[in-house]
This record gives C-alpha cells, structure tokens and sequence, in this order.
C-alpha cells in the first residue's frame, strides 16, 4: 500500500507506473495479438509517471501551484512609479518587517492591481514575488471554484492552510472580480464563496501571519466594496499600458531571433504606439512577421524584416486593447460615482486619449 502521507510517495508512485509500463511492454512481446493494448497500456502509465515528475518541479499540491520566482523588478521593463508603490507596500515589509513595527505598520493585508488587459498585472505580480524572495501562489479562479456545495469553501480554506505552511509568500489571485464580485450582484454559492474569503483574509491579520495578498482586475469597480478596506485590499495601483520604454523593449523580446534589419528603429516603433498593450504589441509583431513570411514563400526569397512592414501593421490596426478598455471605463466609473476611487484612470485618461483623439 502506498500511504499518502508518506513524504516519498510521489517518487514510490512514479517507480510504480514505470514499473508497470515495463511490464505491459514485456506482455506486448510476448502476446503478439494483444501488443497494441499492452503498448497502449504502457504508455499510459508513462504519462501518469511524466505528470508526477511535473507535480514536483512546480510543487502542485491539490489545486494550488506555488514556486519560488525567478524574474524580478529588473526583468519589468519600464513603470518605474508602479514598482516603487509595490516596492513600499509588499517588498519592504517582507524584508524590513522590524522597521515597519516600530512605525506600528503590521504585515499583511493586499493590494489590488488594476488596468487594462495584456498589460503585465500577472507578471509583475511574479516579480514582486521574486524581489521579495518568497513563495508565489499563482491561483486562478478555476482552481477555487467548485461544482459542489461546500466545495468552493473549503478549496479556500485548504489553499489558506496551505500558504500559512508556506509562509513568508504572496497570494496571487487572477480575475480577482470573478472572486470577490459585488454581494448584491452574486447569487446562490457567490455570496458564500465572498464570506468564506472575507474570513479567510481577516484571519492573516488577527495571527500576526508573513502572507501577502496580490489581486488582478480588470474591473475593480465590480469588487465588492469589503474587499477595499484596510487590511484586506486595502491599496489600488492601476498599472498602464506601457510606457516608452517598455513598449521598445516588449517589441525587442517578440523580435528576437529573428531576421530583422540591422537598422530597425526601435525609438520610432516606441513612439508610435502609444497606448498599445503588450497584447497589442504582439499581435503586431506577429502580423508583421506573417506578412513576411508571405512575401517570401511568394517571391522564393528570403529578406529581413524592416521598420516598414511594422509601420504597415501599426497603421492598419483600428482597435486598441487599452483604448477601448479606458473608454469603457470612464464611463463606468462616472456612472457609478468611483471618480475618487480610481483618479489615476481618469487623470490617465485626460493625458493620454485626449492626445489619441485629437
């Protein structure tokens, strides 16, 4: 028998399955009419060894998969103000923790990043991990929701437990408003799922606990009001398309390795797509590639990419990620009374699409 609190039982349960595929295909030789089932047979049990060997490299425990970052503020091209906030209200206090008792500011709580789509949230949250030098739990929305009553609750309270093992470490939650909607907007299991969390949280800060809490939105105005007090979510940092010099280094990283013309310009891509997400970075990148591409297979020629034939794309695309997403939430944030909430959207706006429009 193999005993699931045996420390050695993912490696006990690996030589199984290895064990197994070598015995269905010693079968497949020696029983020629059935060898494509034994084939078959061993190679799923391959599988099951291959997935195991996954589970302990990203340490996956239940739902939940959490690791030690690598990438780290300097991997974050650019939106320097962004990381000097984060800097200030997650890095520090998990380095500094002494100085910050002594100003009588307790470790925990969160903060929610908001902002457009394709814009890096998810990513800097990892970095933010890796700067501090602790434990990243990457959740996402599926890994808590369950199909079962009860069983959204307790996935929240096994993932709780699990980070308190875990600690010092950050808590990222994707989609956070999928999470924490509005109460009056839930229904059923939702309005449960809020309490349990709400629960869940307040406990870090009632048992002095080294856990940070990371959310990701792209609708903040939809997260219920709780969620946004002090010592929960307490801090809101809106993260922007990116600036000057992200956007140049984004459109360096998709280029790579790539055939491109020794002069191509960089500065001038930067400055021509403002307001592009890093979605929409690609999504050039890749167009202009493919054109490429094109016209070599129908010329028999190979030739470098240029600065033309991304200028070519940039000028044909008629929809921006972060344009349309800002537009959308002027108006949502007006029609709601949030202008206080989320100033930095607003004052983004007025210097930003005011230059787009015009």
């Amino acid at each position: 028998m193999y005993n699931l609190t045996n420390p050695n039982y993912g490696m006990d349960m690996k030589k199984l399955y290895l064990d197994n595929a070598e015995n269905y295909l010693l079968k497949s030789k020696l029983d020629l009419s059935n060898e494509k089932e034994y084939v078959k047979r061993a190679e799923e049990m391959i599988d099951r060894a291959k997935i195991i060997n996954i589970q302990e490299k990203q340490n996956i425990i239940g739902n939940f998969l959490f690791t030690k970052p690598k990438a780290t503020f300097k991997d974050v091209a650019g939106l320097e103000d962004v990381k000097d906030k984060i800097r200030m209200k997650v890095v520090e206090p998990i380095n500094n923790p002494e100085i910050f008792q002594i100003f009588g500011k307790k470790f925990g709580g969160g903060m929610i990043m908001y902002g457009p789509p394709g814009c890096g949230k998810s990513y800097i949250a990892e970095a933010t991990a890796g700067e501090a030098g602790v434990t990243y739990f990457n959740v996402k929305v599926s890994d808590i929701k369950g199909k079962y009553v009860g069983e959204t609750e307790s996935n929240l309270a096994k993932l709780f437990k699990l980070a308190r093992e875990h600690q010092p470490c950050i808590i990222f939650f994707d989609e956070f408003e999928s999470l924490g909607r509005e109460r009056n907007d839930a229904v059923g299991h939702d309005k449960s799922m809020v309490s349990q969390l709400l629960t869940e949280i307040d406990s870090l800060g009632s048992k002095n606990q080294q856990i940070m809490l990371i959310a990701a939105t792209n609708e903040p105005w939809s997260i219920d009001i709780a969620f946004r007090r002090e010592g929960r979510f307490g801090n809101t940092i809106f993260i922007p398309p990116p600036d000057h010099n992200s956007r140049k280094n984004i459109l360096k990283m998709q280029l790579q390795g790539k055939p491109i013309d020794e002069k191509l310009d960089y500065e001038e891509l930067a400055k021509i797509t403002e307001l592009y997400s890093g979605a929409d970075l690609l999504e050039v990148c890749n167009t202009a590639v493919e054109n490429v591409i094109s016209e070599c297979l129908k010329n028999k020629k190979i030739r470098r990419i240029t600065t033309e034939d991304i200028l070519e794309v940039v000028k044909k695309k008629k929809e921006l990620v972060s344009a349309k997403w800002l537009k959308k939430s002027l108006d949502t944030i007006y029609l709601t009374n949030n202008e206080d909430s989320f100033r930095e959207v607003i004052e983004y706006s007025n210097k930003y699409m005011n230059k787009e429009m015009s």
